[in-house]
């Protein structure tokens, strides 16, 4: 017999046995069993961490995986609009828009061919919020745009510098603008279906819309949601303002008489609903700002989720010509918002949040 220390074992969950530390007299069989055990116990440890660093390793390699296809689609859908084309194919408004270029084509060809591509953006310094409707100054050869949060109307070069910001008082939301000629601009709060007409005072200063005259234009949509007016078009020629309605469904209306309305012998306001105009071009899903040619007094329509412009014929509505914005080879624009063209043909658009391009006509 051999008085021998025997070391604590840390096996006792996998071999159920206890020892205590300390010096007592054991047999060499009973020390080989103990031994013989541990040795048994860090086999089945060892198996286990096996099972567990794979076990791990695959939960490791799923989130990697799920992070992998969320950026992906994050990325498709906020800059490319994946879910858009996905939609458009899916739903046959694709075969739709074929048919439309077509019919245009055969009636004298689409009139807004040749466009070059958008140039770069740019980005415009001095704009907090996002940027939400834009029109042109033909009087002045300038540009308007209108932002929220803060609510403020922006004089803008047509090389897209800020010239000058005009703080709107009384208006909580302005999602378009639209110039009506002199020093006029007209602007709308899409949450409670408001045209306003205010007058830009000469120096940068606020400007008070609640001494404005103002229309409230009820056509059964809700004041409480985000789906009410959204733009605003003005043919100065022939006297019509244009107003869309967004989606949830989309809506175009025609107000004519509104700059001679506060005139003595003014005839009152003569109120259209063209909705109809919107079935030649239902691959427009959503129509995010409207704009008039002051030449021929055709419509555009800017329509921010299928990144494309529409031009209607300002009398009968039938389709003139369409612009792609996202064309192969090209970065499609965030969130185009407004929409605005000046004598010469060219095409100005501001991207929520502050970004601005330019096509030029051929």
């Amino acid at each position: 017999m051999l008085a021998l220390s025997r070391p604590e074992c840390q096996c006792d969950g996998f071999l159920g046995r206890k020892f205590r530390s300390g010096s007592q007299s054991v047999n060499l069989k009973g020390l080989r069993s103990a031994t013989s055990g541990c040795e048994v116990c860090r086999f089945i440890l060892g198996s286990d961490m096996a099972d567990l660093v794979r076990f791990l390793s695959k939960i490791l390699l799923a989130c990697l995986l799920v992070i992998a296809v969320g950026w992906t689609t994050y990325i498709g859908v906020r800059f490319y609009h994946a879910e858009q084309v996905a939609y458009r194919w899916v739903s046959g408004l694709a075969a739709k828009q074929a048919e439309f270029e077509k019919k245009v084509a055969s009636s004298g060809g689409n009139t807004l061919t040749g466009y070059a591509t958008p140039d770069r953006p740019k980005v415009i310094e001095g704009i907090e919020g996002n940027l939400s409707g834009l029109t042109f100054d033909a009087l002045q050869k300038r540009l308007w745009a209108v932002s929220n949060k803060p609510t403020t109307l922006f004089a803008l070069s047509l090389d897209g510098q800020l010239l000058a910001s005009y703080p709107l008082k009384g208006m909580s939301d302005v999602d378009g603008i639209a110039w009506i000629g002199g020093n006029r601009v007209a602007l709308v709060n899409g949450r409670r279906n408001r045209v306003v007409l205010v007058e830009i005072p000469a120096t940068p200063q606020t400007i008070d819309t609640t001494r404005a005259f103002s229309l409230v234009l009820r056509f059964g949509e809700s004041e409480d949601r985000n789906y009410g007016f959204q733009g605003l078009g003005y043919d100065l020629k022939r006297d019509r303002l244009y107003i869309a309605k967004e989606h949830s469904p989309r809506a175009l209306y025609r107000v004519s008489g509104l700059n001679y309305l506060q005139a003595p012998d003014s005839r009152g306001l003569r109120i259209e609903n063209v909705s109809r105009w919107l079935e030649e071009v239902p691959f427009a899903t959503d129509l995010s700002s409207v704009e008039v040619d002051p030449a021929t007094g055709r419509v555009f329509l800017l329509s921010e989720e299928s990144q494309m412009i529409v031009q209607l014929d300002g009398d009968s509505g039938e389709g003139r010509g369409m612009l792609s914005l996202s064309s192969k080879g090209t970065t499609p624009m965030p969130r185009p918002e407004g929409i605005a063209t000046d004598e010469g043909g060219s095409l100005y658009i501001v991207s929520a949040p502050n970004l601005f391009y330019r096509l030029r006509k051929p």
